[in-house]
Parts: structure tokens; C-alpha cells; sequence
């Protein structure tokens, strides 16, 4: 209600510098219309932080429906004066149309949230992975050392299980796993601490940009002063993801479908049945055309 009184507010201190020669009244629909594009302009210039004189902001929004802003001061101040016109009842029906649209962008909001969603996962790939690594001898923990080349900017979530046996004669093994740039000098470096005698987990992602160009990980790792001793170790489920920006995913994703025209109410509902109902609108044939879903550039609509 507030925004309602400084929005007729507004119209009347717009409207006091304009002459009301040969006013007309504007019909209730239009005058539902009129006020509905006010709160749409008023909340834009809220957003954003927007000082307009009322003048310049209202009168676009008259000349849209063909009236002047005399018209709207006459239609206000005349409107008590028609039978059976309350302007209760003229807001009620804006604030109904309002509520409308605001429960449609909530789920184009779903949808477009969906598509992200369809599109991080269409676009993370599994680079590099080994389900079962084991060190018992010295020259094995070769193979306990990654190196992932060729990078592409994305986030890279290395993981593994490991267990260290009894026979395991080292004290303090860590795993490293660092990125390495186009100058060969390190970054996001991190280490960790395995634990003994117990299987254990290790998981971190890498935000990996183009200034890299090398991920590397060494699961078997000793600082300089601790001398390497025999292993005995067991590493199962490695593996490196490789997740795409979510604004690459998604532009890849449409321009994949765009270029194979397989965009449409199908496909996603396939991928989005546990998501979000996507219901397919009516599609209306020109007169002397019958309609060839396989010639629609775009099926997908959400209206």
C-alpha cells in the first residue's frame, strides 16, 4: 500500500505542471495497465538506484496507452464520482497481475536454474582416474605421482581412498598436490597429513585459470629432511573431475543444442523430470503452413 500512495502520489505532483484542456477518461482496463507498468518502472528505479524526475518516468508509460498525463489527473480526480468505481478495485487487480507474473519469473528463475544445473553436469568430465594403485616396493611410488597437462580454466576436484599397512616403514608421508603456472613457478599448493593403519579420504578441487598449465599430485610425499622409506600403501578410487565455468558450460551446452535443433520439450523433460515440470505451450500453425516441430529452431519456450 505504501508503494500505491507514492505512486499516485507521484502521478498527481508529475502531473500539477501539465494544463487539463479537453481531458478524457481512461477506461478501467487501461488504467489497470498504466499502473501496473508505474510499479514495474518504480521498482527498476529502486533496484537500481535510480532519482527521475516523475515526469520524464510516467509520461512514456501514458503515450503507450495513447493518453496524456491531463488524462490520468482527470481520471483521478473524477473517479469517485462514476457509480459503482472504487479504486480499491483497479488495485487489486494490479497488485493480482503482479502476483501472477512474480510466481511466472519464479520458475523461469527454476527453469534457467535448471538448465545451469543440466549444463555443469553435461560438461564435467572425469580426465584422469585408477581405481586401484599400490606401492610396496621403492621404484612403485612412481606411480603414486600425477601430473595432469594440458589445463583448460576450470575447477579440478582431485580424489582418492587411501590405506597405509602395518608394513609401511614411514612415519610422517603426506600427499602434495599443487598446480604449476606457464612460468613453472607453484601455486595453490596444499598438502595433507595421511593417517595410519586406517583407510582414509582425501578430496580438494583447484580453481585452475590460464595461467596454468600443470596439476600435479604426489601421494606418497616426505619433506626434504625425511628420508623415504618402504612403503606399503594402497590407493583405490582416483580420480581428477574437471568441471567447466558455469558460463562455458552453458554456452556450450546451447550452442550444441542450437546446432543439432535438439532443443525441445522432450529432451528436457528427460533431464529434468526430478526438477521442474516444463510444460510445452500450445504452438499455433500459420494458415497455409502446418507446423514441423523438426524446422522449430527453438522448442524450448517458457512463457
Amino acid at each position: 500500500m505504501k508503494l500505491y500512495r507514492y505512486i499516485i502520489a507521484a502521478f498527481a505532483l508529475a502531473m500539477s505542471a501539465v494544463g487539463c484542456s479537453g481531458p478524457k477518461v481512461i477506461p478501467d482496463n487501461d488504467l489497470i495497465n498504466i499502473i501496473h507498468d508505474a510499479y514495474i518502472a518504480n521498482a527498476y528505479m529502486n533496484e537500481c538506484n535510480i532519482r527521475e524526475d516523475s515526469l520524464y518516468v510516467y509520461e512514456p508509460i501514458f503515450q503507450r496507452y495513447g493518453y496524456t498525463m491531463t488524462d490520468m489527473q482527470y481520471t483521478l480526480r473524477t473517479f469517485n464520482e462514476r457509480k459503482s468505481a472504487m479504486l480499491s478495485d483497479i488495485m487489486s487487480e494490479v497488485y493480482r497481475r503482479l502476483d501472477a507474473e512474480s510466481d511466472i519469473e519464479a520458475a523461469k528463475m527454476v527453469v534457467l536454474d535448471t538448465i545451469d544445473n543440466i549444463a555443469k553436469r553435461t560438461y564435467t568430465r572425469t580426465i584422469y582416474a585408477d581405481s586401484l594403485i599400490r606401492a610396496k616396493r621403492m621404484k612403485d611410488t612412481t606411480k603414486l605421482r600425477i601430473t595432469i597437462e594440458d589445463l583448460v580454466p576450470g575447477e579440478y576436484t582431485v580424489s582418492f581412498t587411501y590405506l597405509i599397512d602395518t608394513l609401511d616403514e614411514n612415519r610422517n608421508s603426506r600427499v602434495e598436490a599443487y598446480a604449476l603456472r606457464n612460468d613453472s613457478t607453484q601455486s595453490l599448493r596444499h598438502t595433507l597429513m595421511l593417517s595410519r593403519y586406517r583407510e582414509g579420504k582425501y578430496s580438494r578441487k583447484f580453481s585452475i585459470d590460464t595461467s596454468h598449465k600443470e596439476l600435479f599430485i604426489n601421494m606418497f610425499y616426505h619433506p626434504m629432511n625425511e628420508e623415504s622409506a618402504l612403503p606399503d600403501i594402497t590407493i583405490t578410487n582416483f580420480k581428477v573431475v574437471r568441471v567447466l565455468p558455469l558460463e562455458v558450460s552453458v554456452d556450450s551446452l546451447y550452442q550444441h543444442q542450437l546446432n543439432l535443433q535438439i532443443i525441445n520439450h522432450r529432451l528436457m523433460t528427460g533431464f529434468t523430470a526430478d526438477t521442474v515440470r516444463i510444460v510445452e505451450p500450445e504452438i499455433i500453425a500459420p494458415d497455409s503452413t502446418e507446423y514441423n516441430e523438426e524446422k522449430d529452431s527453438l522448442a524450448l519456450r517458457v512463457d
